[in-house]
């Protein structure tokens, strides 16, 4: 079989999957055509059904292909920093590159977890993607328990936990009215309590932070 059909036919269905993530970003899966993606593509409609079989067929394709391309630049980003600290900090500026390109992928992120709340093919692909991701966090944080700079006991729970706070200021922020004037603030804060919650020495990050558990625990007493 001759390469170069091969070749055309990935990219053409890259294309297709890249009209798909625009499209949704700006309408909403339920408002989103077939129609609009092809057009979007400069395709036909029933060259989309060529490479997919429905419009939850290209949007699971979609999201499948999100993630696997994500965690290579997470492990990319990991593997050029030696410290903890630092691995900490690539990921941050990783997963908050600016206020377009996050509003453009959690917009579609929000669709796709109504959908993975509801639908068993869609909720496997986001279960790797957690499961791909808490492996990368895990070793970031076992890796600084050996080095003593990492004070949680439960690496697996870490990592969980690292999660929940990105993910967590990642939908406060998209729904800020001001997205543009808040993102660095959420940016900031999410660093700032990742390593409040993972450094031996608990303290203020940047000037702006709050007292870790051993502060608290001390302030209780």
């Amino acid at each position: 079989m001759s390469k170069v059909p091969a070749a055309h036919e990935t990219e053409r269905r890259l294309a297709l999957l890249k009209a798909a993530f625009r499209e949704v970003g700006e309408k909403g899966f339920s408002d989103v055509t077939l129609e609009d993606i092809a057009d979007r593509a400069g395709v036909s409609k029933g060259v989309t059904l060529y490479y997919f079989d429905s419009k939850e067929d290209l949007f699971r394709s979609l999201f499948a292909w999100l993630i696997d391309s994500i965690q290579d630049r997470m492990r990319q980003a990991v593997a050029e920093e030696d410290q903890p600290v630092e691995k900490i900090r690539a990921l941050v500026a990783l997963i908050f590159p600016s206020p377009s390109r996050n509003r453009a992928f959690f917009r579609a992120y929000v669709d796709f977890c109504g959908l993975a709340a509801r639908r068993e093919a869609f909720r496997q692909v986001g279960e790797r993607f957690y499961a791909n991701c808490r492996e990368i966090d895990r070793g970031i944080v076992e890796d600084g328990m050996r080095r003593g700079v990492f004070t949680v006991r439960d690496p697996a729970e870490a990592a969980s936990t690292l999660r929940a706070i990105f993910d967590g200021l990642m939908l406060q922020w998209l729904m800020e009215r001001d997205q543009e004037a808040t993102f660095q603030v959420y940016r900031e804060r999410c660093e700032r309590e990742l390593l409040n919650y993972l450094l031996v020495k608990k303290g203020p990050l940047h000037g702006a932070g709050t007292a870790g558990p051993r502060g608290a625990r001390e302030r209780e007493k």
